[in-house]
């Protein structure tokens, strides 16, 4: 008994150690990649990553960023796919067994390459404990379960699954890097206002 005792505390002291090495990495996005590699991942046919730093993006892609941080350089980009009249239309993708909307806002870094700074997906509600599951086997134990609310973090990067009301029962998910989002929010905090 006293050994079972003494395994339970080091698995306990353990956890932590666990989280804090997560890597939030889905396989085809994780916090901190560069826009050039989100662009290359291989989609599927007939499917596209199109951003709003795009000059060349088509009238009926509307994607878009506020001034300043369009100022600042940063860019969201969005999965599309191509109809038979040549039309582009948001693509969904599938994420444990739904169909998502994917939303990836690219920062700079202080070298100035785009990285991947917030990863935004949006599913259907009932999607909220498949997705949770998902992203336990990927991300460890949460920091924070609490009714439709999910949370991992470390040091580096944040995931949130949250179900919300605001445009109706949808469930919405984060993958965040948390230290460039810091440093351009630093930045951003620098810059002169435009009106």
């Amino acid at each position: 008994m006293k050994t079972l005792a003494c395994a339970v505390v080091l698995m306990l002291a353990a956890l932590p150690l666990r989280a804090e090495e997560a890597v939030f990495d889905l396989g085809f996005a994780r916090p901190g990649m560069e826009q050039a590699q989100f662009r290359s991942t291989p989609w599927g046919a007939g499917v596209r990553v199109w951003c709003s730093n795009d000059e060349d993006r088509p009238d009926q892609v509307v994607i878009a960023m506020p001034k300043g941080a369009a100022r600042s350089g940063a860019a969201r980009c969005g999965l599309y796919q191509q109809g038979e009249g040549g039309d582009w239309s948001p693509k969904p993708l599938d994420l444990a067994g739904w169909p998502g909307e994917v939303c990836a806002i690219f920062l700079p870094d202080a070298s100035g390459v785009s990285r991947l700074a917030q990863l935004s997906l949006a599913l259907p509600e009932q999607a909220f404990n498949d997705l949770a599951r998902w992203w336990d086997q990927i991300f460890g134990l949460p920091t924070l379960r609490r009714g439709r609310l999910v949370h991992w973090s470390t040091q580096g990067s944040d995931a949130t699954i949250i179900v919300g009301n605001e445009d109706g029962p949808r469930l919405h998910a984060y993958l965040q890097d948390n230290q460039l989002q810091s440093a351009v929010n630093r930045r951003l905090g620098q810059l002169p206002s435009h009106h």
